[in-house]
């Protein structure tokens, strides 16, 4: 019911992909503008002692050496770049900055258009009113900063393990021969670990834009919410995770990933849909996915009714 309730809504509020499309050009153009001063001295720095040379011929000889030559190689690489940005101050500031700006600064940015893009999809599904992305987005900046702020530091620990996993992926794949099982059987983890963060927090942004509660407050209420249907959201979240995987990797190999300008922000659409509709479904709350059709889900007390009945019999 959430899977095929959020395409049907993708459909109905595509033109917001290509809002989010331009958001996402404008953080991107930010991010170069303020990084580009930063990067560029280190990469000179890199160049001089020779560093950038001997990374292009891991790359080139990745395939002649092999992946375990080819990963000391890059080990060796790594070392001598931590020294040398060591010995220089004002490349080890710039190094400190730019890494705070692409990892926390940059991923909260982008995050930042969740509430607009909720309240947006909120306007559709209720009364079918197309709100203005840009609108919601000043009028909600506050909100916005908070929730994704707060959002990076509750889910630290899954990006962590999330990492952990990639790595071990990773070095399975390369190893080969029976590895490749293991990898495969790590891949499946992953998926399973990016299904699990999804459906903890997915009636977190809705309780946001539904509720009008703060980033606070909205995540007990994004707790209770989501237990109340975990199971269902999890494994139309898993599904879903798997679509956009192989969607994402068809255009990608296809359009030698220019198509990714296009389809990574479908797919944030997509999982922002998702997550109203497992709100609104979890709480028994109507809703529009096309002008003349509205879905109608069990409410609480009725689902707890049936669950009762089942015991006593």
């Amino acid at each position: 019911m959430i899977f095929r309730n959020t395409f049907r809504l993708l459909f109905s509020n595509f033109s917001n992909v290509w809002k989010l499309l331009l958001y996402y050009f404008i953080c991107f153009s930010i991010t170069a503008l303020v990084c580009s001063g930063f990067i560029m001295p280190i990469i000179n720095e890199l160049a001089r002692d020779g560093i950038l040379t001997k990374l292009w011929d891991i790359i080139s000889n990745f395939f002649v050496i092999g992946p375990e030559a080819s990963l000391v190689a890059l080990h060796e690489v790594i070392v001598q770049t931590i020294a040398i940005l060591s010995d220089n101050l004002t490349l080890k500031f710039f190094s400190i900055f730019t890494i705070i700006w692409l990892f926390l600064v940059f991923p909260i940015t982008l995050d930042m258009a969740k509430i607009a893009l909720g309240e947006v999809i909120y306007g559709y599904m209720t009364s079918q009113v197309k709100y203005s992305f840009t609108g919601r987005y000043v009028k909600n900046i506050g909100k916005g900063i908070s929730y994704s702020a707060l959002k990076y530091a509750v889910q630290l620990v899954f990006r962590a393990l999330n990492i952990g996993v990639m790595v071990c992926f990773f070095q399975f794949l390369i190893k080969g021969g029976g590895y490749v099982f293991l990898a495969m059987l790590v891949f499946a983890l992953l998926l399973l670990l990016v299904a699990l963060k999804r459906t903890l927090f997915s009636c977190w942004m809705p309780a946001i834009c539904v509720l009008s509660e703060d980033a606070f407050s909205s995540l007990a209420t994004n707790f209770k919410t989501s237990f109340r249907n975990f199971f269902v959201i999890f494994s139309n979240m898993l599904v879903l995770e798997i679509v956009a995987i192989v969607f994402n990797l068809i255009f990608g190999v296809f359009t030698a990933t220019v198509s990714l300008i296009i389809t990574l922000p479908i797919t944030v659409f997509v999982f922002a849909i998702a997550e109203m509709t497992s709100f609104f479904s979890s709480r028994g709350m109507r809703f529009y996915v096309y002008p003349d059709m509205f879905i109608s889900p069990k409410k609480f007390e009725e689902q707890d009714s049936i669950s009762r009945i089942k015991n006593l019999i």
